[in-house]
């Protein structure tokens, strides 16, 4: 898409004009690898007040629908700026009708002859916009999102119970609307006890990546794998951009193997999304083996996951600090596990060595330390089996 934005940015605090935000899907497809429009759509977006998922550049159609099935998208907005729209848009409808039943409405943007917007329509996109759309005329465009309360809450957790992923993705929509209890999750005769496992740590430590590298090692194995990715929604425009499944690239071959769910998280939540533990019931009850939480970014005093999982996991990184960070109170207290993320670069080892008379001193519990990165691919295997231990 190429857009002209005329929504401030920042300034002063809006009043939501949404009863719920829209949740849109930005994706680009084929081999179009220009994203810098896409990106300040998805900014606009999300100051108006929008919960916008961007699925990034290169993706095939199909990975597209099942991002959208995933994350019970309201809208998906392509950006074409290639000329193949009237080869991809097709495939993807096609894989949206296959994958979500037709339950999400597409928009297109970029440069599309005008001659073509009438075809487009024809196909099933909802709409067209082409360079110079502000930011404004496509909020209006969106009006509204699906409200969840015509759910059937006991159909849906049925259908989960039975492997419909779509089904998944609609009940955490409902859960995360305040329209699940805890009674409503109960699976009668079910025994399997899900591993659910926090990674948090400061912003830009590197947790998406390395879940990305995890995902690639559990895959192997066939284990079934839930991923619940905070991300920070503004606290002005209640609006957000939720940009971690972007760096989870996953083949589609098996799309019953991993599960990606994007969540906003307000203020004053010490990173982690409302209702979480109703959440993890949810994957529990269909049949995941393990659940990955992602904080958002957090502070040393931001320790709330751990009362939701089994084990916390703290990344941290070189150059993060001296030794007195590392003696204060807060995150470094309640982790099981710290993993020394993006161990390739200089200062690893010596963050290793005063991590290990800081946290494990004579007397006091032994908390485990380890190197790893994921884009050496080093100590992932040993933090795998950390996590299913």
């Amino acid at each position: 898409m190429s857009i002209t934005t005329t929504t401030t940015l920042g300034a002063t605090e809006r009043a939501p004009i949404f009863p719920y935000p829209p949740r849109i899907l930005l994706a680009k497809v084929g081999l179009d690898g220009h994203d810098r429009g896409i990106k300040v759509v998805a900014r606009g977006l999300r100051d108006a007040g929008c919960h916008v998922i961007y699925g990034g550049i290169w993706q095939s159609p199909e990975s597209v629908a099942i991002a959208v099935r995933d994350e019970d998208a309201d809208w998906l907005g392509l950006s074409l700026l290639n000329g193949a729209h009237m080869t991809l848009v097709p495939r993807v409808l096609r894989a949206l009708e296959q994958i979500t039943n037709g339950r999400t409405r597409c928009m297109v943007g970029g440069i599309i002859p005008a001659s073509d917007v009438a075809a487009l329509m024809d196909m099933g996109v909802a709409g067209v916009f082409g360079p110079g759309t502000s930011i404004d005329s496509i909020t209006r465009f969106l009006k509204s999102t699906r409200d969840s309360a015509g759910e059937n809450v006991a159909a849906l957790v049925n259908q989960a119970r039975g492997g419909d992923i779509g089904a998944v993705s609609r009940l955490l929509t409902s859960i995360s609307r305040g329209r699940v209890s805890q009674n409503d999750l109960v699976a009668v005769g079910t025994s399997k006890k899900t591993r659910a496992i926090a990674l948090t740590g400061n912003a830009g430590v590197g947790k998406s990546s390395l879940i990305a590298a995890m995902l690639t090692q559990f895959g192997g194995q066939r284990h079934r794998v839930a991923v619940l990715a905070c991300d920070p929604q503004s606290p002005l425009s209640g609006g957000a951009l939720l940009g971690d499944r972007v760096r989870m690239a996953r083949d589609t071959s098996d799309d019953q193997c991993a599960f990606i769910r994007s969540l906003a998280v307000p203020s004053g939540r010490q990173g982690i999304a409302q209702h979480l533990d109703l959440m993890i019931s949810a994957l529990e009850l269909a049949g995941f083996d393990l659940v990955l939480v992602e904080s958002v970014g957090v502070g040393q005093g931001d320790v709330a996951v751990r009362h939701f999982v089994d084990k916390v996991i703290v990344l941290v990184q070189p150059e993060s600090g001296d030794s007195i960070q590392w003696e204060k109170a807060g995150l470094l207290e309640v982790a099981d596990l710290v993993v020394v993320h993006k161990s390739d670069l200089d200062g690893a080892e010596r963050l290793d060595s005063q991590l290990r008379q800081c946290l494990n001193p004579p007397g006091c519990r032994d908390v485990p330390i380890i190197r790893v990165s994921a884009t050496a691919g080093t100590g992932l295997r040993e933090l795998c089996e950390y996590v299913m231990s």
